[in-house]
């Protein structure tokens, strides 16, 4: 004759066996759910790197009109621009086959696109200061041969002028860099930004985890009441 179990042995014995039939499906579920989520932000952050590279190419498209303030805008607007594209690599890291490689090829080439507008940037703002540079050397120029060739006192209102022009000139240079530290303001937050949407992410994905545990823990528990109503 078999020896019969003792009963608490076999509840637990079900309840093992239920709880292992049941990790499968809910640990898919939980995939699922994540997976559609990392979908929407990728596609999301994929829509705003193409609006801010859009942002970028109308200002340097004005040609002859761009100023040093909108080529600071552009600037900053890369920096967001190569924040997007991190967040995209680091959806794809964190997400299963075929996603993570056709997502990783995405972002990369968004990546791809900075690097020449970045350029372009930089040669307008070179070419802003050269231009700006010229001209202050031949204003003075102009205001010394003037001095030189007047009767008047070489250190007259000329020469007061002259001054003027130079303080001018570095006072465009103090705004210049007062626009870069904002733009690496602006860039530091956006990363920012970056880092608690991806802590809201994992933070939802953990609540969720528990919730599936306590459901699966509240129906297995469930279950052996039932059970033990019916023997």
């Amino acid at each position: 004759p078999h020896q019969q179990m003792p009963s608490g042995t076999e509840n637990e014995t079900d309840q093992q066996r239920s709880t292992a039939g049941h990790n499968g499906p809910v640990a898919a579920k939980e995939a699922a759910v994540r997976q559609k989520e990392n979908k929407r932000m990728f596609s999301q952050y994929e829509r705003e790197h193409s609006a801010t590279l859009v942002k970028v190419r109308r200002i340097l498209a004005r040609t002859g009109v761009s100023t040093s303030d909108s080529l600071h805008d552009g600037e900053s607007l890369l920096i967001e621009a190569d924040a997007l594209t991190d967040a995209m690599l680091s959806l794809a890291e964190s997400s299963n086959a075929p996603f993570n490689m056709i997502w990783k090829k995405k972002a990369e080439r968004c990546k791809a696109e900075v690097g020449p507008l970045k350029e372009e940037i930089k040669r307008g703002l070179l070419n802003m200061q050269e231009l700006a540079r010229s001209r202050l050397c031949e204003e003075y120029r102009t205001n010394a041969e003037y001095a030189m060739s007047s009767t008047d006192d070489p250190f007259g209102p000329r020469a007061m002028e002259t001054a003027g022009l130079l303080n001018d000139q570095h006072n465009l240079l103090e705004e210049s860099q007062r626009l870069c530290a904002e733009s690496e303001e602006i860039g530091a937050s956006t990363l920012g930004t970056m880092g608690i949407q991806r802590d809201q992410l994992e933070s939802t994905s953990a609540r969720l985890q528990e919730t599936l545990t306590t459901t699966e823990q509240a129906r297995i528990i469930l279950n052996n009441m039932i059970r033990k109503a019916l023997w």
